[in-house]
């Protein structure tokens, strides 16, 4: 009997359960059909915007479009006035070009003028020191006019000279040499007589095997002797001539030699060498340019001694010498 009630209470409790749900799920239904309902019958409507704040947002607008044009329209002129401004840079760049140009130009010229103006200051400044020079040496010969007008008057001895009548050298001739102020002796006839010796000793005694050549002897007395021997032999008529055809004397030293003053004193080698001339004995003086004063007093003492003289002007730097080809002497 117990067994019995229990089971039916159970069951009328789950009876109970599903009853409960079945409302609650009915609930639920009819719940989301009535918000089903509810929600299809809202209508979805905008928010209408005031009339005077439309009107605002429209000129805004407005002005918006306005201010871009406006930029556009600038933009349009900046473009422009930069393709203008481009063209006067470069203008100017041409400008400063030319402008550049113009000064160096003006720059030279100027300096040409400033070269122009010194080189006349420089002549007129010299123009005027020589002037000043030609016063003063007048001043000056006015002051000796005056002296020599009034100093005492004296003799002096002048020195004549015969008229000049040139003649060959044929004898004898001493050689001496006047450069650098002195004079010295050339010893020709010692050098040509040592030349001779050496060139029969060379040719054993056999002329015919010798060949022309250049030899040197010396120095003598500080001169030595350079020269050509010439070997001519004529086969037809059996005979050999042997000759210098050219030489050259050459110093130690360009100056070597006597003072003026010391070879017109009376122990001098000069006047030594002179004791021994004859009335036929030539002295011949090679002067150089340095030496004409020298020349002079030299050759007013040989026509004192009676000695005949002859000059052979040299070059400066010029040798002493002499070939078969060339003049002799000319004494007067």
């Amino acid at each position: 009997m117990m067994r019995q009630r229990v089971s039916r209470t159970d069951a009328g409790s789950q009876d109970s359960f599903l009853d409960i749900v079945t409302n609650i799920v009915g609930i639920l239904i009819i719940l989301v059909m009535v918000i089903g309902a509810r929600v299809q019958s809202i209508s979805i409507k905008p928010k209408e915007v005031s009339s005077p704040n439309l009107e605002k947002l429209m000129m805004e607008v407005v002005r918006l479009e306005d201010a871009i044009v406006a930029s556009e329209s600038e933009l349009f002129e900046l473009d422009e006035q930069g393709g203008q401004l481009s063209g006067t840079v470069a203008d100017a760049g041409n400008a400063r070009i030319h402008l550049a140009t113009a000064v160096s130009a003006a720059k030279w010229e100027v300096e040409d003028q400033k070269q122009k103006v010194d080189k006349d200051k420089a002549e007129r400044v010299e123009m005027a020191t020589q002037r000043q020079q030609i016063k003063d040496e007048i001043e000056q010969c006015n002051l000796e006019a005056e002296g020599i007008a009034h100093a005492p008057q004296a003799t002096k001895e002048l020195l004549a000279y015969p008229t000049p009548v040139g003649r060959t050298v044929t004898g004898d001739e001493l050689h001496f040499r006047l450069a650098a102020g002195r004079i010295s002796y050339i010893p020709l006839t010692e050098l040509f007589d040592r030349a001779k010796a050496r060139t029969q000793r060379k040719s054993g005694g056999s002329l015919a095997s010798m060949e022309s050549r250049i030899e040197t002897v010396g120095p003598i007395l500080d001169y030595a002797l350079d020269y050509v021997i010439e070997v001519q032999i004529n086969r037809s008529a059996g005979q050999v001539y042997v000759r210098s055809r050219e030489w050259v004397v050459k110093p130690a030293r360009y100056d070597i030699g006597e003072t003026l003053d010391d070879a017109l004193a009376r122990q001098s080698r000069f006047r030594s060498i002179l004791a021994g001339v004859t009335p036929a004995t030539t002295v011949t003086l090679w002067c150089y340019p340095d030496s004409f004063e020298e020349y002079r007093a030299v050759r007013e003492e040989l026509y004192r001694l009676g000695v005949s003289a002859a000059c052979r002007p040299l070059p400066e730097g010029a040798p002493i010498g002499g070939s078969a080809e060339g003049s002799k002497s000319v004494a007067q």
